[in-house]
């Protein structure tokens, strides 16, 4: 009865985890794009770049999170 509680509780875990990646990038785009003293031509260029980077951010960070959820399933 107790393992099941502990792996519910890790897939409750793991779950919230996955959506963490778009979380960080969110924020990181937030917070960069939130200065109007910026030109307009450099915030598109630098919403471009993010939206590239942020592609590559989440992929990675989701590769390292289901490292982390695979290495607790197997213990």
């Amino acid at each position: 009865m107790v393992d099941q509680f502990a792996l519910f509780s890790t897939k409750q875990f793991t779950n919230k985890l996955k959506f963490l990646p778009y979380v960080l990038v969110g924020i990181a785009v937030f917070a960069l794009n939130s200065n109007p003293e910026n030109h307009p031509y450099l915030q598109i260029y630098i919403t471009l770049l993010e939206a590239k980077l942020g592609i590559a951010a989440v992929y990675f960070l989701s590769k390292k999170f289901g490292k982390i959820n695979k290495e607790k399933h197997s213990t």
